[in-house]
């Protein structure tokens, strides 16, 4: 090997000795940059600059000195109090808020790979879930609860039914506040014997209990959403005795799907050629590639999820706009099947020309509504304006089909026990001139209450994702969960967030 020159082995040092042996490092005649791991020229002192001075160099510092403290706090307090490897806690956590099984860290490859750079015993995965998963699980909590304070507060509850046929019940919780929107926290996860008003009510105030151990501020829970069924109508009332200030609201994403449903009912030709075609294309290459080949720029027909809202609508959109295409395709597919034979028969039906002109016309909007109200920080006012806008839509509507779209979301807004409420708040907010005696809030708000309902929610959407989080972690794979270890886990990698 040539022998490196004294004057280079000097520069190396004069810039180690300059920048401190916590950036830089000499190897002989290699300058070796510490934080970025890689050598840096020092054929100009401009080079050794220009890489000082870079974003990801002074982002690689910082990570070095934050992962240094965090070590150093870490082994001072986590370790000492609860006698618990610092190191151990923090894989726990990353673990669980990254959707990543325990079982993962048993992997001779990955354990290998993170013993290697980390210079830790890696604990096994049972040790991870008996004795962190719940040291993460309370902390969560606390978190939550600092930031929540004595609230005010609203609360969102949903129930579903999981791949094991338990009755599954989520419980949101968010801060109402007049500054800001209010970030939701999944408060808790529970399995219930069955579903009816009795149990909700009783599961609700264990969850206010669980949010407040010292003493439940019962009138600083302003508002609670949940679905329009019966049983959640009647713990609402049932609820509502206990906490004289709470406002019961239905979802009103639920009210537009309920709307979206009727209008599927009373469409019914259009509904089947949506069905027919989607099976025409299902699991069907061949013909695929017809359609591909005559029309390569036009997207697939959709497939929709009945259960999602607004995805029908979107469908009925699609025949609308590429109806003759549609037509063509079809003519040009050879009747092997009875999907594709009736498909055939029912977009050369004369009416159905007329009922997706009048599909888009005047009901295809809702579609786009249910987006909208599904946007996350709106203020309350916006969310109101939706709905209406929604309501002068329906009014414009003409013939038999616009008088029954109206009439079920007008049924479904009554229904509602918290709409008129929550309609005079968000015109309070908006400085419209409101006769309250006529019209009062059916609970007694202070003016202080009412001004924290600035970014209150309107729908449950919240508690739908955090149904779509559980069904994820509960994948196939994953069946041999005690419940309380599952529980644990959806309400950390929910509330991963809780420190942003």
């Amino acid at each position: 090997m040539p022998k490196v020159a004294a004057k280079t082995k000097d520069v190396v040092q004069k810039y180690v000795r300059e920048f401190s042996s916590e950036t830089f490092k000499g190897d002989g005649g290699v300058l070796y940059c510490v934080c970025c791991d890689k050598p840096v020229s020092t054929t100009t002192r401009f080079l050794v600059m220009q890489h000082i001075n870079t974003a990801k160099h002074k982002e690689n510092k910082e990570r070095r000195k934050s992962r240094f403290q965090q070590t150093f706090i870490t082994q001072t307090t986590t370790s000492a109090v609860s006698g618990k490897s610092g190191f151990d806690i923090d894989l726990c956590r990353a673990l669980v808020r990254a959707d990543i099984p325990f079982h993962k860290v048993s992997h001779p490859e990955f354990k290998c790979f993170l013993e290697k750079y980390t210079g830790k015993t890696i604990p096994h995965e049972t040790t991870l879930r008996k004795s962190h998963l719940d040291v993460i699980y309370n902390e969560t909590l606390d978190k939550i609860r600092d930031f929540i304070k004595n609230g005010p507060i609203w609360v969102s509850m949903d129930e579903t039914t999981d791949v094991e046929g338990r009755y599954i019940v989520n419980v949101i919780v968010g801060k109402l506040s007049t500054d800001s929107p209010s970030k939701p926290f999944l408060l808790n996860c529970e399995v219930l014997d069955k579903c009816n008003h009795a149990t909700i009510a009783r599961y609700f105030n264990d969850c206010m209990s669980l949010l407040w151990p010292s003493g439940v501020q019962h009138e600083n829970v302003l508002l609670f959403l949940s679905d329009g069924a019966p049983y959640m109508v009647k713990a609402g009332a049932a609820i509502q005795v206990f906490y004289p200030k709470l406002l019961h609201l239905t979802c009103l994403a639920h009210a537009f799907h309920r709307v979206a449903e009727t209008v599927r009912f009373q469409f019914p030709d259009i509904d089947q050629l949506i069905a027919t075609v989607k099976k025409v294309f299902l699991k069907a290459p061949s013909r695929v590639e017809i359609f591909k080949t005559n029309y390569p720029a036009l997207p697939l027909p959709p497939q929709p999820v009945i259960t999602r809202w607004g995805t029908w609508l979107k469908a009925g959109e699609y025949y609308c706009k590429n109806f003759n295409q549609i037509t063509d395709v079809l003519s040009k597919l050879p009747s092997d099947s009875s999907a594709v034979e009736k498909a055939k028969s029912l977009i050369e039906n004369p009416t159905l020309k007329q009922n997706l002109a009048y599909l888009y016309s005047n009901a295809v909007f809702l579609a786009d509504k249910i987006t909208a109200l599904e946007t996350q920080n709106m203020p309350l006012a916006d969310s109101i304006a939706v709905v209406n806008s929604v309501i002068q839509k329906m009014d414009d509507a003409q013939g038999e089909n616009g008088s029954k779209m109206k009439k079920k979301f007008m049924d479904v807004l009554q229904k509602n026990p918290g709409w008129k409420d929550i309609q005079l708040i968000a015109d309070i907010l908006c400085g419209k001139t409101v006769e309250v005696v006529r019209d009062e809030l059916g609970v007694e708000l202070d003016p202080t209450d009412i001004g924290v309902f600035k970014y209150a929610p309107v729908t449950a959407v919240d508690v739908e994702r955090s149904f779509s989080r559980y069904k994820s972690i509960l994948r196939p794979n994953r069946r041999s969960f005690l419940f309380e270890n599952l529980k644990k886990l959806v309400v950390c990698n929910c509330n991963s967030s809780v420190d942003q």
